[in-house]
């Protein structure tokens, strides 16, 4: 048993199941067009990784069967999977709520033309992740293209998210535990000024994302000699209070292989889910998939610090 999962038990013993499955992630492959420093799937324009058209069907039948209420769409960047506008429209032809993740910047690109007028026909909810409402805050996590982000989020308002009731624009913003900070609140507060005040760019709500020490950021910190103190500092901030929201406790992740896993991060740190349940796709059994124990590990302590991640 992982330290999370003890810190679980000790808390609160029903917590370390699932209790149904909500929302369906789907990550359609790890090719992106940025390689961020936070990136947990370690995704870069040279990943290969990507989720055929056949498996995109299987992942919308089993969705028909589950009828989640989310569908949540993810990578890499989605947009760069030429099979990923099929999968959109498979889903809103069948009534499912969908919801893209994008970088912003992904838009932009050849691959992306005319994706967002399809995002919005489809009424398509987007998640944009912004690591900074500046250059400088926005270069510290990804490369200088804060410019190209803003013309990407520019073109989603221009195409009427965040203006448009039926086009929802939420924004993420990733940030360190261990890094003296804004409350969430100033936060958002600070990037609604900016977005909508200033640019005049309305979005709906903000999702602050505890940094997670997978992947890029995990090998960050190795470098930096700083990856035990991080960890301490989520320990530390363990909030029991935080666990009935637990998304892996209402989620369930398909990676572009059909393979199953309990979360995102799980994934991209290779913890599979726990034996003797369905590991891929087409073994789905709802049945038994919602009430699974989840399988943590150290990482998972940034999900529970504080007042929660995401």
């Amino acid at each position: 048993m992982s330290a999370f999962a003890r810190a679980v038990h000790e808390s609160d013993p029903s917590a370390l199941r699932a209790v149904r499955i909500e929302t369906l992630m789907v990550n359609v492959g790890l090719r992106c067009d940025q390689a961020c420093a936070h990136c947990h799937q370690s995704c870069s324009p040279r990943r290969t990784e990507r989720m055929s058209a056949d498996m995109m069907e299987v992942v919308a039948s089993v969705a028909d069967d589950v009828r989640p209420r989310l569908v949540d769409i993810t990578g890499g960047a989605p947009e760069l999977n030429p099979d990923t506008r099929h999968l959109l429209a498979r889903l809103r032809g069948s009534g499912h709520p969908v919801r893209l993740r994008t970088n912003l910047t992904a838009l932009l690109t050849p691959e992306a033309e005319g994706l967002i007028s399809t995002l919005a026909d489809l009424r398509v909810s987007v998640l944009a992740s912004l690591p900074g409402a500046s250059e400088a805050e926005f270069a510290a996590e990804r490369a200088p293209v804060f410019a190209q982000a803003r013309e990407g989020l520019q073109r989603l308002s221009d195409a009427g998210y965040g203006r448009d009731r039926g086009l929802r624009l939420d924004l993420a913003v990733n940030r360190r535990a261990d890094e003296p900070g804004q409350s969430d609140s100033a936060i958002k507060e600070r990037f609604r000024s900016e977005l909508t005040g200033r640019l005049g760019i309305p979005f709906d709500e903000m999702v602050i994302i505890t940094n997670v020490a997978v992947g890029r950021f995990h090998e960050r910190l190795e470098r930096e000699r700083s990856l035990d103190a991080y960890l301490l500092r989520l320990r530390e901030s363990f909030n029991p209070e935080t666990l009935p929201r637990l998304a892996c406790r209402t989620c369930i992740d398909i990676a572009w292989d059909g393979t199953l896993w309990d979360c995102d991060f799980n994934l991209g740190r290779g913890v599979p889910l726990v034996e003797g349940v369905p590991r891929h796709v087409s073994e789905f059994d709802l049945a038994v998939l919602e009430s699974r124990p989840v399988r943590f590990a150290e990482h998972c302590f940034a999900c529970a610090a504080s007042t929660g991640s995401g």
